[in-house]
């Protein structure tokens, strides 16, 4: 009776590393797709995403659409961890005080969750649409550890770029 074969599993820090960088990669993709000032990225390490500037309050309130994105790449990560079947990381921006900051009606602070489920939901389709690019971050984050914005906008373009060929 011939023996079953097994295969090495990797050490529960190697997991971790690999759910991370997804985590991290996601977040930084949805950043980078949406190129306003609050979500420019400076450069994406295994630490977090660090952004140009910090989202203004006031900014937020005044533009639905700029609130949306920013909440959007706030999600991503946690989106990104129910995809990939991982727990979700504790850090980075709070989706839900942002949105909080951005409704300037108390009407809408009552629909909060609701709105919250609406964007979770456009987060997490965004990242199955462009899960390529999100590998290939990821990839490029466990690599070297960390990547700039020039860095991390090639390694999407050359994602797509071989998805667009492939599908050709």
């Amino acid at each position: 009776m011939p023996s079953p074969q097994t295969q090495p599993t990797p050490s529960p820090t190697s997991q971790d590393r690999h759910a991370r960088s997804l985590q991290l990669a996601a977040e930084a993709y949805l950043a980078h797709s949406h190129p306003r000032a609050p979500l420019r990225l400076e450069r994406l390490s295994l630490h977090g995403v660090v952004y140009r500037s910090a989202p203004d309050p006031a900014a937020l309130r005044l533009n639905r659409a700029l609130a949306e994105d920013v909440v959007l790449v706030a999600l991503a990560a946690g989106e990104a961890a129910a995809l990939s079947g991982s727990a979700p990381l504790a850090e980075g921006r709070d989706a839900r005080m942002l949105l909080a900051c951005a409704l300037s009606d108390p009407d809408e602070h009552s629909t909060l969750d609701a709105y919250l489920s609406v964007l979770r939901g456009r987060a997490r389709a965004r990242l199955r649409r462009a899960w390529s690019e999100v590998e290939v971050l990821a990839a490029g984050l466990r690599e070297h550890g960390e990547l700039d914005a020039d860095q991390v906008a090639h390694r999407v373009a050359c994602a797509q770029g071989i998805r667009v060929s492939l599908l050709n």
